[in-house]
């Protein structure tokens, strides 16, 4: 009587992904653009998709390479946090029922008591918790806390996931802890901060601000043409919250995203994080200028704050992604929130 062999062990499949060399992968489903698929298969070489298509099609052109089953998974590109604060992840709990500004009152002091060691544990705890979420990149805003970057970017690799990576460039924000001795200068840290992780596989450097007033007009001015020049960006919180809109028009007559167009900040390096406050002009500067917005919708659920005005922005043709904020590392929970919160807030179009 003849058996039907044994069906093989999803164990020893899934060890195979460790092997050296080109992976031929066949899960039970693949999501492309226009959906999930069935009977579909995909080659990945040197971290990178090379072939996506139909199981058999990718067989008689990989002939040599064994299939990887891989029953009950779907394959999809990994989420990309556009906005992350991964120093901070000790304190989300934290994060409900305040009114305004909770940066100030949470945290910085929460950051600033971080050592090497709770820092390191901190970032390792949110990279994981993103890896488990879906996320393969995160989008570091910069850490406060009182230690060399490098605690941070070492917690990623350890963690296995792709990083860019902010400095913290205030430089007049008395509440500021961005490690400058004295010695150096603003501009000079941002430069070593860019060259430092050219050719690491997994973090990319970018620059940071943590609101357009914690920074002087000259270091604005002069970390956007840094990243200009270094292909890199620079993250801003800007339009967060009211009191930060209302200082910014008693100080400059200037609304925050105003005023940094004002100083030449604006542009494709920019990465605005959150943009809640927005006034139709503000709309059309980052339409004409190319500037990129992070799109944070369970912070502002969790916060209290304005909704970004997503759909609006997909309309006029403003770059836009998807950050957690911190908030929860679930990318799929991210996208419905990101729709829930529109729906709400702007009566999206079903």
């Amino acid at each position: 009587m003849n058996q039907s062999p044994p069906a093989p062990d999803p164990r020893t499949e899934l060890g195979l992904l460790t092997a050296p060399g080109p992976l031929l992968l066949e899960p039970d489903k693949v999501l492309l653009p226009e959906g999930p698929v069935d009977g579909w298969a995909v080659v990945v070489r040197d971290g990178r998709f090379e072939s996506v298509a139909p199981a058999a099609a990718v067989r008689r052109a990989h002939p040599g390479l064994r299939a990887v089953r891989l029953p009950g998974r779907l394959l999809m590109p990994g989420f990309v946090d556009a906005h992350h604060h991964l120093t901070q992840s000790f304190g989300a709990a934290l994060a409900f029922g305040e009114p305004s500004e909770i940066f100030r009152r949470v945290w910085v002091p929460l950051e600033g008591s971080l050592d090497e060691e709770s820092a390191y544990t901190a970032a390792k705890l949110a990279a994981l918790e993103a890896l488990r979420g879906g996320f393969t990149t995160v989008t570091d805003a910069g850490t406060r806390a009182d230690v060399d970057v490098e605690v941070v970017a070492a917690a990623a690799r350890d963690a296995g996931i792709r990083c860019v990576l902010g400095l913290v460039c205030n430089d007049a924000d008395d509440d500021a802890a961005g490690g400058d001795d004295g010695r150096t200068t603003v501009v000079e840290r941002a430069e070593k901060h860019l060259a430092r992780y050219d050719g690491d596989p997994l973090v990319r450097a970018s620059l940071a601000v943590s609101i357009p007033e914690a920074a002087t007009e000259g270091t604005l001015r002069a970390t956007a043409r840094l990243a200009a020049e270094a292909g890199a960006v620079v993250q801003i919180h800007v339009n967060e919250h009211l009191a930060g809109v209302e200082r910014s028009l008693v100080r400059h007559g200037l609304r925050p995203l105003e005023h940094l167009h004002a100083v030449g900040a604006l542009g494709p390096q920019l990465l605005a994080a959150h943009a809640t406050l927005l006034t139709p002009r503000e709309l059309t500067l980052l339409a004409d200028t190319g500037t990129a917005v992070s799109y944070n919708p369970v912070a502002s659920a969790w916060k209290g704050n304005a909704v970004a005005p997503a759909t609006a922005m997909a309309e006029r043709g403003i770059r836009f992604g998807l950050g957690t904020d911190g908030t929860r590392g679930d990318g799929f929970r991210l996208a419905e929130a990101a729709e829930f919160a529109q729906r709400l807030a702007y009566g999206l179009a079903g």
